[in-house]
């Protein structure tokens, strides 16, 4: 499409939207925080480190791409998106997207104005008296990895974290994609959150879920004021609560987002394709129903319990001729990985034809996987 076939993916973990690159017909290069061996099946992949300097392997990168994207944790570093896309075009929401619809008091606002559901908001400096029921959440992170209880965080004037009100409810992504400040819902998934000492740490989810007319009326509505405002372009998320059959934003992910995947391989379709036409034509198809129910696939994070060398196993590999087969694993160390206590090991992967199956299917990996790395 519009003689892109090669592109840069940036991240923490690309495999998932390589993969998708892939299933698009797109050819990627991949830098992400682990280069995982099965990531190396569809493309070339480099590692780089957070704090060392990824503008300069990106940039070299970039001179062999047509346009490059990026996934989970850059839409917290705006200034890097900036100088990268001075190098080459980006497929996606650029600085000053990212720097609005990451400030939960914009989209607060934005909300409230069009009548939505909407969670109080405090500044840490601000925050006199107990703290029991709010979360104290910073702008500098993603994945739930800046989350925690605010009685159990200290503050310092210069935080760039926020106090966001606790709700009770299971918790749910909403996959948008938007162009010309409209937006489509593409479908919803079940997340599932938390481990020891990280309660709030993304550990997958389960899709396509519906949730009846009247929830999903005011999830497209949410989608649509937050692509209006914010001026979002392709594919981004929406993390909810639902709580009494009303959704509760709790934050935006501006990117190629974990469930897309899921969708992907349930609807046997390639939404990268999609994505690319919202941000370079500036197009999306308003007739397309959401996908779903079913079939239904998840997937699960394991994390370590404690610190391990990954094995050597097979890994599943990568067909064009059957590019929507849910594989039963993904993002595999190499053999020899050392892996600390709370860190991921690999993801697991499972279909059904309900999501209770799907959800009992992904424990029973998650526990086999236990069991063969204790």
């Amino acid at each position: 499409m519009s003689g892109i076939e090669r592109i840069l993916i940036v991240g923490a973990s690309t495999r998932a939207a390589a993969f998708s690159a892939r299933r698009g017909g797109l050819r990627p290069i991949c830098l992400d925080q682990f280069a995982d061996a099965d990531l190396a099946l569809v493309g070339d992949a480099s590692r780089f480190e957070a704090d060392e300097d990824v503008e300069t392997l990106a940039s070299s990168a970039l001179q062999d791409c047509d346009a490059w994207l990026y996934t989970g944790s850059i839409e917290a570093r705006p200034s890097l998106v900036d100088r990268l896309t001075r190098v080459a075009p980006l497929l996606g929401n650029g600085p000053q997207v990212l720097r609005r619809v990451r400030d939960p008091w914009a989209v607060s606002q934005a909300l409230v104005d069009a009548g939505l559901p909407a969670l109080s908001l405090r500044k840490p400096t601000e925050a006199g008296g107990p703290l029991v029921g709010w979360l104290r959440k910073s702008r500098s992170t993603a994945g739930g990895t800046g989350v925690s209880w605010a009685g159990e965080s200290s503050f310092d004037p210069h935080d760039d974290a926020d106090l966001q009100r606790y709700i009770e409810g299971p918790t749910f992504s909403a996959l948008f994609l938007a162009a010309g400040g409209r937006s489509r819902l593409v479908g919803l998934a079940r997340q599932f959150h938390g481990i020891a000492g990280a309660p709030f740490l993304y550990k997958g989810g389960i899709a396509p879920i519906t949730l009846g007319p009247r929830t999903e009326g005011l999830v497209r509505r949410i989608g649509e004021v937050l692509a209006a405002e914010f001026r979002l372009v392709g594919l981004f998320g929406a993390d909810f609560v639902l709580n009494d059959d009303r959704p509760w934003l709790l934050e935006v992910n501006p990117r190629y987002t974990a469930s897309v995947e899921l969708f992907e391989l349930a609807a046997r379709q390639s939404l990268l394709r999609d994505h690319l036409c919202a941000c370079v034509a500036g197009e999306i198809d308003h007739e397309t129903t959401p996908i779903g129910p079913g079939p239904f696939v998840g997937k699960r994070v394991v994390y370590a319990r404690c610190r391990l060398e990954f094995p050597a196993v097979e890994i599943p590999r990568w067909s064009d001729l059957q590019p929507f087969v849910v594989p039963a694993i993904a993002d595999v160390p190499h053999p020899g990985t050392v892996i600390e206590a709370g860190e991921p090991i690999l993801t697991v992967l499972a279909s059904a034809d309900s999501p209770d199956e799907c959800l009992a299917r992904l424990d029973g990996a998650e526990r086999d996987w236990m069991r063969r790395l204790a």
